[in-house]
């Protein structure tokens, strides 16, 4: 049996394993998620795995199926800030995105007793953005072409919820 990071009723979240980094690599790549996640090799995800500082997360469903996954960073952070630098999950529109925001908010906040959770997103990602906003987080600003990506410029968009924001909404 796993040890997992959280759990809910509908999702699981414990590290990835070298054994998962197929079904990650697939995930990132798949049609819907690759014109809005960087396409990373299996030495790069493998560097974030063995990396102090972050956490790289496999989300499970309820039977313990693989649906996404997800990468924080920040874990030493001086400055009480966890990033939640990339968050992918091929099962869409069943609620597993919100679950998955509540459970790390709730690490980020509860368990870790951290200040800021933030993260950033492509600006073409508008089905994101609303999610994000629904699960309480704010618009800190842009980032204008930011990287210079599969021959194009990307602007970012940058959001993060605080402690007092998800304390004053959770009760």
């Amino acid at each position: 049996m796993d040890n997992y990071l959280k759990k809910s009723q509908t999702i699981h979240i414990r590290e990835t394993r070298l054994d998962d980094l197929d079904f990650v690599i697939d995930t990132e790549s798949a049609k819907e998620n690759k014109k809005n996640v960087f396409q990373w090799t299996k030495d790069e995800h493998i560097k974030i795995i063995d990396n102090i500082d972050t956490l790289h997360l496999l989300i499970e469903d309820e039977n313990n199926n693989s649906i996404g996954y997800a990468i924080v960073a920040g874990l030493r952070s001086n400055n009480k800030s966890i990033e939640l630098r990339r968050v992918v999950i091929n099962k869409k529109n069943k609620g597993y995105g919100s679950e998955f925001l509540r459970l790390i908010k709730e690490y980020t906040f509860e368990d870790l007793g951290y200040h800021k959770l933030w993260l950033d997103f492509f600006d073409s990602n508008k089905r994101v953005e609303s999610l994000y906003i629904r699960n309480g987080f704010k618009r800190d600003g842009k980032l204008r072409d930011l990287y210079f990506y599969n021959n194009r410029y990307i602007t970012m968009v940058v959001m993060s919820i605080l402690e007092d924001e998800y304390y004053a909404n959770k009760y």
